[in-house]
């Protein structure tokens, strides 16, 4: 952690912060992978490092600091520096920034805007592919297949919700809605039945798995199981406890999948990465912005991806946004690159 105070810049910090918010952003769409972003961005296997090397003896070192022996402060600042603590600080604060305020903006621009906005994030994901690509040492057959295989499996994942399933889901949320407007309008009535939180643990350390691996989204896996627009609302009704049970599902999760990765990053460095450059090119599919639609009451569902039969002003700002996302990227590679020689010309 001294390391990168010394050596870094506030340009550094800002980097980190604005990744943490594209991540975090990715995490809120269904069928983005915060992964995805974090692989592209290339802090991928800094976090799944950092995230690892957390254990119980962090949480120690941090109660321990109270007892005010100087020991046990030097113990937490060498735990704070083995999990790359100040890194994992920032990506976390862009990710709760993009959460939280963004949470009722998302919601508003996948109903409102849906083209555009997977537009944007494919835009984003379909010029990055040489971030990954660059991390494989040596491009041979093994790596080519454990890509493909990759692919298949998230195209699979994506399609496991067949468009009457999506439509029936709708008209059960229609439904609901009715009701809930017969009985007095808008009201927030979150189940907090034991056997509910339970459920809503499990769902976070499965989403916050996959929201870690490259190409499978953990807002598609709750949106699969019926939590997704829960997790939303409690976001924006700021349902503390829902949200607490959530975290810590998540937190559970992270820390063991993560040491999965690691481990197989170590060992298997250019398969994993080749398998992980096959979830992000998988990962086009679902995103493609073009899709059959169908109408639910008020509401618009998306289906199966189809080609544009014409090109009209949605097309262009659709097209515009992809521009956009792709641009972005390229400026976090270039702004990443000058951060790099400048960080190096300092040392020298």
């Amino acid at each position: 952690m001294a390391s990168e105070t010394g050596n870094g810049s506030i340009g550094k910090y800002v980097v980190n912060v604005l990744k943490g918010i594209t991540i975090g952003v990715a995490n809120i769409i269904p069928g983005v992978s915060g992964g995805t972003m974090a692989l592209v961005l290339g802090i991928f296997e800094r976090l799944i490092t950092g995230i690892k090397n957390i254990s119980i003896n962090t949480f120690l070192s941090f109660f321990r600091i109270f007892t005010f022996k100087k020991k046990n402060w030097d113990g937490f600042v060498k735990e704070l520096k083995k999990i790359d603590a100040f890194f994992l600080i920032q990506i976390g604060v862009g990710v709760a920034i993009a959460i939280l305020s963004l949470a009722s903006v998302m919601t508003y621009l996948l109903v409102k805007q849906h083209d555009p906005t997977f537009g944007f994030f494919f835009g984003l994901i379909l010029t990055s592919m040489i971030v990954p690509f660059r991390l494989i040492e040596k491009k041979t057959i093994s790596r080519f297949l454990s890509m493909i295989i990759a692919i298949v499996l998230v195209i699979g994942f994506s399609s496991l919700m067949s468009g009457e399933k999506l439509i029936e889901k709708a008209k059960t949320k229609q439904a609901a809605n009715a009701v809930q407007g017969a009985n007095g309008g808008d009201v927030y009535n979150p189940d907090l039945s034991a056997g509910r939180l339970v459920f809503i643990f499990v769902a976070g350390a499965a989403a916050i798995s996959a929201m870690i691996l490259p190409g499978v989204s953990g807002s598609f896996l709750l949106l699969l199981i019926g939590l997704y627009f829960d997790i939303l609302q409690a976001i924006i009704h700021r349902q503390l406890i829902i949200l607490g049970v959530f975290a810590l599902g998540c937190l559970i999760g992270m820390v063991f999948f993560t040491r999965l990765l690691d481990v197989l990053l170590k060992k298997w460095h250019d398969l994993t990465m080749a398998f992980l450059l096959g979830l992000v090119l998988g990962s086009l599919w679902p995103l493609w912005p073009f899709k059959t639609t169908t109408i639910v009451g008020e509401e618009t569902i998306y289906l199966a991806n189809k080609i544009p039969e014409r090109f009209g002003g949605n097309e262009f700002l659709t097209l515009i946004t992809v521009v956009i996302g792709a641009l972005i990227v390229a400026a976090f590679i270039i702004m990443e690159k000058h951060l790099q020689k400048t960080a190096e010309s300092k040392k020298s």
